[in-house]
């Protein structure tokens, strides 16, 4: 008689799995439009950005912060937070000004990385999140300027 209950639970699980799990998420696209060196110091260096920021849903997304990793040829770079809140209408774009920080190891292993990027060309690598409320929209853009 152990097998009904047994049958009774998976039966519940399975049901459960088949659910509808309700619209997708909504997503922002984040690109790189311009990165300029603010300040520079022997344990660290900061960098002024603008972020555009693309809305491809068909409604506006309100969002009151992010957080991003920068990354170049592979290796960590920098990072960075706002807490600045900003509308993206549907179908529209803004841009976004934050600020990036980095550290001395990461400019150093830059550095050291200067005759490949010579040949292979500079890659980077743009990941993180937007916050709306309790809701996380996670970004990811990777961009390469090629060797010439």
């Amino acid at each position: 008689m152990r097998i009904k209950p047994l049958f009774v639970i998976l039966l519940v699980m399975l049901l459960g799995a088949c659910a509808p799990k309700g619209p997708p998420s909504p997503r922002l696209d984040v690109s790189i439009s311009e990165l300029n060196v603010d300040h520079i110091s022997m344990m660290e260096q900061t960098y002024s950005m603008l972020l555009r920021v693309q809305n491809p849903n068909n409604f506006d997304i309100n969002t009151d912060g992010l957080s991003f990793d920068i990354e170049t040829n592979g290796q960590p770079f920098a990072r960075g937070v706002s807490n600045e809140a900003v509308v993206v209408p549907r179908l529209g774009e803004v841009m976004v000004k934050v600020t990036a920080v980095s550290d001395l190891s990461s400019v150093i292993k830059q550095i050291r990385s200067a005759p490949n990027m010579a040949i292979s060309g500079f890659k980077y690598r743009l990941v993180g999140r937007f916050f709306s409320g309790d809701q996380r929209l996670p970004f990811d853009y990777s961009g390469k300027i090629a060797a010439e």
